[in-house]
């Protein structure tokens, strides 16, 4: 166990605080740590019943697009639920009440005390999309045989959507059969 015995805010932007000092270890001595402070997010899967709706978005801190599920971060007095309703309709257009609850993952556990919720959205209703002015987001629609052979082959290399295709493929496996359904063909 650690405690915090000194600590100052050095960084206070937009996303993320960066909190920096001393630590007492268990044994008593002392350790220097950085942790980034952040309020949270979600990430929610949007299935069909016959495709998963992804979005592929440039990513500046890796100077690339990724494929990703849809995700955003929890605002102030917002609950996980609300923000993955939100963040669904955002991204990808759908609206649904049915979101699976499949837990949650931390982001980074060495410096990083970012929590993400994860959900399967269900049932879903096309409404339109409503993305942020900032926001430049593809949707990509892939079947489940695409999802499971890019899930083998590695290619999901975002963390968080690495672990929200593995839970949701099990949970479909396993109660999935009332909401699969055949492509049109």
């Amino acid at each position: 166990m650690e405690t915090w015995l000194d600590s100052d805010i050095v960084f206070d932007g937009k996303v993320v605080r960066l909190r920096v000092g001393a630590v007492a270890l268990d044994d008593g001595a002392q350790a220097y740590r950085e942790v980034v402070e952040h309020p949270g997010g979600v990430c929610v899967l949007p299935f069909t019943g016959a495709e998963f709706v992804f979005v592929r978005q440039y990513r500046i801190a890796f100077e690339t697009r990724l494929l990703e599920a849809p995700a955003g971060k929890l605002e102030s007095n917002e609950t996980p639920r609300q923000c993955a309703i939100k963040e669904l309709l955002e991204e990808t257009g759908f609206e649904t009440e049915n979101l699976v609850d499949l837990g949650r993952v931390y982001s980074s556990v060495g410096f990083c005390n970012e929590v993400i919720h994860l959900y399967l959205a269900l049932q879903l209703t096309q409404v339109g999309s409503q993305l942020e002015p900032e926001e430049r987001i593809e949707p990509v629609y892939l079947t489940m045989d695409e999802v499971r052979r890019r899930l083998d082959e590695g290619e999901f290399i975002d963390g968080k959507t690495a672990v929200i295709v593995q839970r949701t493929l099990a949970w479909l496996d396993k109660h999935g059969r009332l909401f699969a359904r055949t492509a049109p063909g």
